[in-house]
């Protein structure tokens, strides 16, 4: 597999792509390999550009410099995509990476299309924050980049209790963590510690909770009035369906919440025998085994029928197959 450095070779202008959404791996992602740039070649043109993310990762250096938005007529010579599976996922980032000279995508979804000149992709590591650590010159990096490569990486393993988290995942983690980061502060600010809005949304989403498939599946729906009522965005949404899946005697949690009338979110997380990534997929989505997500379309009862019937079929098997 290329490095980084090698994908960097000759290149004077590149821009980065995380999907839509962008959750902790995203950010983590986008901003470490953006300041490994940065570090490494600073002659060298590079702009990211991303949809609005949660404030907590703005402490991260480089956040206050992507580009919230992608109008823009530039051509770039290089493009390259992190943490997202096909094209469908960069939103309005998929013009720029249309136009590019030649586009690269790092990620570590085996959903991944391909969608990319050169895909540096590897489905058995935990995240693409630990994948990018891999691809880098390990002596080039500092404090900073490091510190944005924790961030997705506790983020895309549950603070590394996920089955994605291997030895090598806890061995690059401590080689950042020597680096100096502040990571108890990481771990609490953008993972446990939750704002007002977003504590409100957990509690009504744990109402509305039901069990399904003789307890071993457990949803729950906000839908828009819920979340205007409580001033809520999506990105108040990050860690209810995690919450849902600690439910004891759960396999599988769902998540629901609408971004619009008619098109709900839906986030799953499984525990041990259900593959959630097959049933995303089945929707259009995408994801890990063991956590994965789609959008529908349809009243809330509709949706709610459509992904049940899914994953009630999936819940009642043995987990011996």
């Amino acid at each position: 597999m290329e490095k980084i450095d090698q994908v960097l070779s000759g290149c004077r202008s590149v821009a980065i792509l995380g999907h839509v959404h962008p959750d902790g791996d995203c950010v983590g992602s986008c901003l470490g390999l953006y300041n490994y740039i940065q570090k490494r070649y600073p002659a060298m043109e590079t702009d990211i550009y991303l949809e609005p993310f949660q404030k907590e990762f703005a402490f991260l250096k480089g956040a206050d410099q992507v580009h919230y938005g992608f109008e823009t007529e530039k051509v770039y010579e290089l493009c390259i995509v992190c943490d997202a599976s096909d094209r469908k996922r960069l939103g309005g980032g998929a013009e720029i990476l249309d136009r590019a000279g030649r586009t690269i995508s790092i990620d570590h979804h085996k959903t991944n299309t391909g969608f990319a000149g050169l895909t540096l992709m590897q489905a058995d590591i935990s995240s693409t924050c630990e994948l990018l650590y891999e691809l880098m010159e390990e002596d080039q990096v500092d404090r900073e980049i490091a510190a944005c490569l924790y961030t997705g990486m506790i983020h895309d393993t549950g603070v590394f209790k996920y089955q994605s988290a291997t030895a090598r995942t806890m061995e690059i983690a401590g080689k950042l963590m020597a680096t100096g980061i502040p990571f108890t502060d990481i771990i609490d600010r953008t993972f446990y510690q939750k704002n007002y809005r977003q504590s409100k949304a957990m509690g009504q989403a744990l109402l509305n909770s039901s069990l399904y498939a003789q307890g071993k599946l457990i949803c729950s729906v906000l839908t828009a009035k819920e979340l205007a009522g409580f001033q809520a965005t999506s990105m108040d949404m990050e860690g209810i369906v995690e919450q849902l899946r600690l439910v004891e005697d759960v396999e599988v949690s769902a998540f629901l919440y609408e971004m619009e009338p008619e098109t709900f979110k839906a986030s799953m997380r499984s525990r041990e025998y259900v593959d959630v990534s097959e049933i995303a997929a089945a929707f259009g989505g995408g994801g890990h085994a063991r956590a994965a997500g789609c959008t529908l379309h349809g009243s809330r009862e509709e949706v709610m029928c459509r992904l049940l019937n899914r994953l009630e079929k999936e819940c009642l098997r043995d987990g011996t197959k």
